[in-house]
């Protein structure tokens, strides 16, 4: 099982409860959307910052080796500069 994986599945639960909701009348198809919307950007940011969280970017001039692997400061996983 992968990271793909699990948030496949947790997409999944999302859609089966929220639909649960929809059903009963408890909330608006229009209102799922909105939370489902605001739930994946909050995950997403959650996720950036988990990654990045006590992270030091290293200077590319730094790596003289293709074995050291290095911080990405974009995404905030590793990359290896070929020497």
């Amino acid at each position: 099982m992968n990271q793909d994986t699990i948030w496949q599945a947790m997409r999944y639960a999302l859609l089966l409860g929220g639909g649960f909701f929809v059903g009963r009348g408890t909330i608006s198809a229009e209102q799922l959307e909105l939370i489902a919307g605001l739930a994946g950007a909050i995950v997403s940011a959650s996720w950036g910052f988990w990654v990045k969280w006590n992270t030091t970017p290293v200077l590319d001039k730094i790596i003289i080796r293709n074995a050291i692997p290095a911080v990405d400061g974009a995404t905030g996983g590793t990359k290896r500069l070929m020497p």
